[in-house]
This record gives C-alpha cells, structure tokens and sequence, in this order.
C-alpha cells in the first residue's frame, strides 16, 4: 500500500516488483487480495489506484474511535470562539512520523493545506502536534524514536529541553515553522489511565500579539482536550 503515493498513485504488477524486488507471481498475489479488499482497483488494463474499500474504512474509523466521536462538540465550541481562518485538527503517531487523523477548517475563507494536512505524514521531531506527544511520553521512549532519525547528541538535548518546557506549561507552540505565516498550538489527549492518545490543534494566521494568543489558546485547548477525554471514556464504557 505504501507505493500508492500523490506523486505516483498509478501502479503496474510490473513496476511493483521492480519497487519492491519481489516475484511477479507474489505481486499477483498481493495485488489479488487488496483487490479483493477494495483497497486498490484496476482503473485500466494493469494499472491499479487506491480504491474504495478506503472510503468505507475511512468512514469507519470516523464513526467507531470513541476519540474522533468526542471531537465533534470540541470542535463546534471553538469554531464559534474562533471564527478563522485556521484549522483544529486531532494528530496521532503513525508509523515513524505524526499524522493529522481529523480536522474541521474554521470560518469560509480557504485555508491552506500546510504541514499537517489530514492524512499527510509529516515529520514526527517537527511541530507542536507531535511535541505536544513526545512530551508527556516516557523519555526512554521518544529516546528510541530519535535514535531512528539521524540527529546527534546536540539535537536530543535541545529536544529534551523542548519537551521540559512543553510539560510544564502543558501545551506545545510555534510562530512560522512548519508553516509560514501561521501559529500552532498543541496539547495532548490523554486517556484515562494517563496515557497519551494523540494531540489536539488549533491553527490561525499569526498575528501582532502572538504571545498573548497563544497562552489564551493553550489554556483553552487544555480545557477542551480534557472534556474530550471525559467524552470518549464515557462513549467507550
């Protein structure tokens, strides 16, 4: 599934086994069962496109997390307190990055798909979204994640700092990072055993007084993060 990308989202068996180095009989055999699935479908003699088994998964996993359920009256409580443009997103670790897996855009004029576009890998050492994880993650942990990237001794520590900070004010910002022209504010979502289930974001234009905004932001996605947590307990139990 992986081949299947916005740069290249046409595939051959051919093409497939030279990617992957496999057999032509395996490639068959992989592409049978995802075509079974509904996951890829042939558009034209021997090219295949992701297909719509995604859609109804998508749907699915929008109507089963107890998380994403939850989101729906935080989201409709701050698109009123915050009339946009800008975008507030739930984010999870995917993988070896960090992923947008819900978002609603505020007000009517367009907003543009930065970084953290829903189902965009974007890097998991970058933004508040995945900070606002990392954070209040167990340090040996996030430790083991960075060991896979290729920083050095001098990143960890500035990563370390990074997440002191984030802990003891309780969410994760930036001003023009990942996206130029926007700030970023993160908290995490926990559950109710006190793990960390993902990240809940709020993004706007930045602003003459971003320093302001953003603590008025923070302390009220820390609010609406943990009503939310309330509201999946109860919506799984």
């Amino acid at each position: 599934m992986d081949l299947f990308t916005p740069e290249r989202p046409e595939w051959t068996v051919d093409d497939a086994c030279i990617a992957l180095g496999q057999s032509e009989s395996t490639i068959y055999r992989y592409f049978r069962s995802l075509v079974a699935a509904g996951l890829i479908f042939s558009a034209r003699p021997g090219c295949y496109l992701l297909g719509p088994g995604i859609v109804h998964y998508d749907r699915q996993l929008r109507i089963s997390d107890p998380l994403l359920r939850a989101a729906e009256p935080t989201f409709a409580e701050l698109s009123c307190e915050y009339q946009g443009p800008g975008m507030i997103f739930i984010s999870r670790i995917y993988r070896d990055h960090v992923m947008t897996m819900h978002e609603h855009r505020l007000g009517v004029t367009p907003f543009p798909e930065g970084t953290f576009a829903r189902g965009r890998l974007a890097p998991l050492f970058c933004g508040p979204p995945a900070f606002a994880i990392l954070a209040f993650l167990e340090v040996r942990a996030v430790r083991a994640m960075f060991q896979k990237t290729s920083g050095d001794d001098t990143e960890w520590l500035e990563i370390k700092r990074r997440m002191r900070t984030i802990r003891a004010l309780g969410y994760a910002a930036s001003i023009d990072d990942t996206d130029p022209g926007f700030l970023i504010v993160s908290v995490p979502l926990k559950h109710d055993d006190g793990g960390i289930a993902g990240s809940l974001s709020l993004s706007l234009p930045s602003s003459s007084d971003n320093t302001a905004l953003i603590a008025t932001i923070g302390s009220r996605l820390v609010e609406s993060a943990a009503q939310m947590g309330c509201r999946a307990t109860a919506s799984a139990s």
